[in-house]
């Protein structure tokens, strides 16, 4: 009888940790992060570009407070904008709902003593 090989248990089994992102030296993490010479072109499947274009999306929002002067907050929103223009580009952009605005105008009158 052939024995199975065990499946693979564990994320870092799958996924072995010296095979992640380079490590940042000291020091070079503003440069790296201001650094937008096109380097990688990723093939990715439809489900795996909508998961990894929403959490872009939330840590680019998280962080925009600070995109100012942290350089990592400025490559979240370049991530965000190259996400946006490769999805519209190819499809429809949805119509931009126009605001109502109601009628009614608040009135202040003055204070009773």
């Amino acid at each position: 009888m052939a024995e199975v090989a065990p499946a693979v248990q564990t994320y870092e089994e799958q996924f072995p940790r010296h095979l992640g992102p380079p490590p940042v030296v000291n020091y070079t993490g503003p440069k790296l992060h201001n650094s937008t010479k096109p380097v990688y072109n990723i093939e990715l499947d439809a489900g795996a570009f909508r998961a990894l274009w929403e959490l872009l999306e939330a840590e680019a929002k998280h962080r925009y407070p600070t995109h100012d002067v942290v350089p990592g907050a400025r490559a979240y929103l370049r991530a965000v904008e190259s996400f946006r223009r490769a999805f519209w580009a190819v499809n429809e952009a949805p119509v931009v709902p126009e605001t109502r605005r109601s009628g009614k105008r608040l009135v202040r009158t003055p204070r009773r003593s």
